[in-house]
């Protein structure tokens, strides 16, 4: 099945892709897109004889196909589209086959983080270690053991860990280049607002305007919007802030900023940038009340239980947040009714 995918399918399988990491792009579009890759590629095997059973490639076969210049992105997303019309314990021994071969290093951490954003990544996050998770996204080929050893330690911060290792959580973070990132969203939601107005002013001292904005608002603290939309035009890359702006706000930027020029300014438009930051100054006012005190991703609370058609509203990276961040906090929760230490 994967030959059939890349060898017939690369374009679909590179705008599911693509779709996956647009903030404007809901998780139950990019289903419609998987189903119609799925179809198309049934009517294909059909049509030529080819076999359509969903079996995990080989680690040969990926090689082969890497050597013969295929891109990584386009064999990841095929493995991932096979992967999920396979059981949870094949998929796992399929990540760690990945991981354990040198020449497949590539395609394993571009398999890993798509796997994160699959609608369904909510049954695999507990198979996948945070280890996994980080690898997977530092660009860096090589993490020093007490930067993993910290960033372990997102897994139990609470609203009363000390302060100093925080920051040192967010230093490892960023050694490991991963300011804007899943494993830092997940960090940031899960400390309280003092402890966020500490991460970020140390952050001030260490980063560029960009990337202290990117802390704020992956924080999901509304209150940080404001801000971020009067230094739009001071910082070197707007459209990323406009990106976190929509992934907090979800559909309720729609109140503030006109659904075009949210998408122009994603794309780096120059004079969407203007009207983007003169409607939402001049929308704020009116909604300041209703919005300001909350805290959010893709619009809905962290709290909140979300009923299947809301989860496919969201787009897929904060899908994948939202489930990252669901079961840390199951996971937390279980600790301290069985009264171990957080």
């Amino acid at each position: 099945m994967l030959f059939n995918y890349i060898s017939n399918h690369q374009d679909q399988l590179l705008i599911i892709s693509n779709a996956q990491l647009c903030p404007f792009t809901s998780v139950g579009y990019v289903k419609s897109l998987k189903k119609r890759l799925l179809e198309s590629s049934w009517l294909k095997a059909k049509r030529n004889n080819l076999s359509h059973e969903f079996i995990i490639p080989t680690l040969e076969q990926l090689i082969d196909f890497v050597q013969d210049g295929y891109s990584e992105n386009v064999i990841a997303q095929g493995c991932v589209e096979i992967m999920a019309n396979l059981p949870k314990n094949v998929n796992i021994n399929f990540i760690n086959g990945l991981l354990d071969e040198p020449k497949l290093s590539v395609l394993a951490k571009s398999t890993i983080c798509k796997v994160l954003l699959q609608q369904h990544s909510l049954n695999l996050i507990p198979l996948i270690d945070i280890t996994i998770l980080l690898l997977a996204h530092t660009p860096k080929a090589k993490v020093s053991k007490q930067a993993l050893d910290s960033i372990k330690n997102i897994l139990v911060v609470t609203s009363k860990s000390d302060t100093k290792k925080l920051i040192d959580i967010f230093d490892n973070l960023n050694q490991c280049e991963l300011v804007n990132s899943p494993l830092m969203s997940l960090f940031l939601l899960s400390l309280s607002s003092e402890q966020v107005n500490a991460v970020s002013n140390h952050a001030s001292n260490m980063l560029c305007v960009d990337g202290t904005l990117q802390v704020l608002l992956q924080s999901g603290f509304v209150k940080f919007i404001l801000l971020a939309n009067t230094a739009l035009h001071t910082v070197e890359k707007p459209e990323q802030i406009v990106v976190l702006m929509k992934r907090t706000l979800g559909e309720k930027l729609d109140l503030l900023v006109k659904f075009e020029i949210q998408m122009q300014a994603c794309s780096g438009d120059l004079q969407a940038f203007t009207a983007f930051q003169q409607q939402l100054q001049l929308n704020w006012p009116a909604y300041e009340n209703e919005l300001s005190s909350k805290r959010l991703l893709a619009g809905k609370a962290l709290n909140e239980h979300l009923n299947a058609i809301q989860m496919s509203a969201m787009d897929s990276y904060s899908q994948a947040v939202f489930n990252l961040y669901t079961y840390n906090q199951y996971v937390k929760a279980k600790r301290v009714n069985v009264g171990a230490p957080v």
